[in-house]
């Protein structure tokens, strides 16, 4: 079979094996904290606006929360829905959570009222615990949610010492019978421990990602998932117990923060919690406090860190691993960080919610630029046709990436055809049908040249062009849409969202139409996926069979 995995002669090459993936210990994310709170007590967890949280206290946390859920009535199965940025509050509830066996969904802080509200109606949101900042859309969102029986609302200093909590009086959340502080919340529980009541093989993770309708679907993750994809990765990383230092920007909403946060909390890492990546300043005065081992962040950010003086003044002696991620990196860009960084450091990953999420590793000392590397360790890869998805394309032939291991997700909740779509037997195994298009050259690396699902990448995010589409479709004034992406010239491996219209008959003018638009975008849209630029045309181009055809508007922008 090694002619159909050719990767197989690389991992010879670097001493590994691809077919025997490390032993997975039947843990979950609370079973770690536990243990790391007794063999690593002192050991910072988390370090947060400059101030420290040890292991010892995290777990005393998670606790706490564990005991308020409860006390909300939340129970093994049910689903807590977190609206935070990266906090750490936010880190333990991940803790509480995998304790009861609750189900966690993320819901990102970039959502809308009404994209807040679908998710926690697919969910089925029991609780939510949310941010003071974003009361306002938090309060629209929760009308209307039949699920939903308590929130809770915690402030960005709410763990630190002597940090404030949420007012009384901001907590007007309509339609909701309860709603608390955190701080409030917490301090009446009991000090002891919970029994943990996961299974590591139970679903505990709701990741919401974009289909091809441009619907969210919640891709069902287990503890097994996770933890085993960290374990492959690890493989070639090779995380010191105890003795790494991991910055990570991504944020904990996203598969990409989650997966990093895991990986440093399994291994008893001590985490910098970055809740504004955007802040330069302060991330990279948590880093001259405690110099990483491990740096995480898409390309456009370690762009902009690069950029910062006081980021190439860093001491980057003990640092062992720069990850990056979610978008493509320039040869050229990753030149330029490892000039500050250090040669031999920068590590690529490629893959997605469903597989939780690491297909492929470009490695450091055997990366290929232009690729975004070879299966981990345990994945099978395929390149099949697009139109059936199961003949074998040959070596340098462009199809449908499709991979097998045991990261891949259960299945999306709730959505039986949308799994059946993407979840499909070949040769006796499960396989995920990505929806990306690429190819596999000779010595297995794996290039990503399309992609199927028309998906637009900014700042690391996935836009769907559809999803842009169905809404703005339904504007008046407005006969047909289509979304395409545009390289940005600003910011390598960042894209434009550039939106086509042809107009109804009865439309103003394209000025007006444009500003109605775009107000219509900014009020039911995360940021990111609002249009940046908008062209007027008399009519969309068409395919044979009476399709758009983007690949002529991507020639135009």
């Amino acid at each position: 079979m090694e002619s159909t995995r050719p990767w197989i002669a690389v991992y010879k090459e670097l001493g590994l094996s691809w077919d025997r993936v490390p032993e997975v210990p039947a843990k979950t994310l609370s079973h770690y904290v536990r243990e790391h709170a007794g063999q690593f007590r002192e050991r910072e967890a988390l370090v947060f606006a400059g101030c420290g949280m040890s292991y010892e206290t995290l777990d005393q946390q998670a606790d706490r929360l564990a005991h308020a859920l409860q006390s909300l009535g939340l129970m093994k199965g049910d689903v807590l829905g977190v609206h935070l940025p990266n906090v750490p509050q936010y880190v333990v509830a991940f803790v509480a959570a995998a304790r009861l066996g609750v189900k966690l969904t993320s819901l990102s802080p970039l959502l809308r009222p009404a994209e807040l509200g679908y998710q926690m109606d697919d969910a089925q949101v029991g609780v939510l615990l949310t941010f003071a900042p974003l009361l306002a859309q938090t309060g629209q969102a929760c009308v209307g949610r039949s699920s939903l029986r308590a929130v809770i609302v915690t402030g960005p200093m709410d763990m630190l010492e002597g940090g404030s909590g949420s007012c009384l009086e901001t907590l007007e959340v309509p339609g909701v019978v309860t709603a608390h502080t955190f701080q409030e919340l917490m301090a009446a529980q009991p000090n002891t421990a919970v029994p943990d009541a996961a299974l590591v093989s139970d679903v505990l993770y709701l990741q919401y990602t974009g289909g091809t309708t441009g619907k969210p679907k919640g891709a069902e993750l287990s503890s097994y998932n996770l933890f085993c994809n960290n374990v492959q990765v690890d493989l070639f990383y090779g995380y010191r117990v105890g003795g790494e230092t991991v910055a990570s920007a991504f944020p904990y909403f996203h598969i990409g923060g989650a997966a990093v946060l895991f990986n440093g909390l399994r291994t008893a890492s001590t985490n910098i919690v970055v809740p504004d990546p955007r802040d330069m300043a302060a991330m990279i005065g948590e880093m001259a406090r405690r110099p990483p081992t491990v740096l995480a962040a898409v390309p456009a950010l370690f762009q902009m860190l690069v950029a910062q003086d006081e980021f190439r003044a860093l001491n980057f002696d003990g640092l062992r691993i720069a990850i990056s991620g979610a978008a493509p990196f320039t040869e050229a860009a990753i030149a330029e960080l490892e000039q500050v960084v250090g040669q031999g450091r920068f590590w690529e990953v490629y893959g997605m919610t469903e597989t939780s999420p690491v297909q492929t590793i470009n490695p450091s000392s055997r990366i290929k630029f232009g690729f975004v590397g070879i299966p981990v360790p345990g994945t099978d890869l395929r390149i099949v046709d697009v139109e059936t998805g199961t003949q074998v394309m040959p070596t340098g032939e462009p199809g449908e990436v499709i991979v097998s291991g045991p990261q891949v997700m259960r299945g999306y909740a709730n959505r039986p055809e949308e799994t059946a779509a993407a979840l499909r037997e070949h040769d006796g195994k499960l396989w995920m049908h990505t929806g990306d298009i690429g190819f596999l050259d000779a010595e297995g690396y794996l290039r990503i040249c399309d992609r199927k699902k028309d998906m637009v990448i900014v700042g690391g995010y996935k836009v769907f062009s559809a999803e842009v589409e169905n809404k703005v479709a339904g504007l008046p004034g407005v006969g047909m849409c289509a979304v395409v992406g545009r390289a940005d010239a600003e910011r390598p491996g960042n894209e434009v969202v550039c939106l086509f219209v042809q107009k109804a008959p009865d439309a103003p003018e394209d000025a007006e139409l444009e500003a109605q638009i775009l107000a219509f975008c900014r009020d039911n849209m995360a940021p990111y996926k609002v249009p940046k630029e908008v062209s007027f045309v008399d009519g969309l181009p068409l395919t044979s069979v009476g399709k758009v055809d983007k690949l002529q508007l991507r020639e135009r922008v």
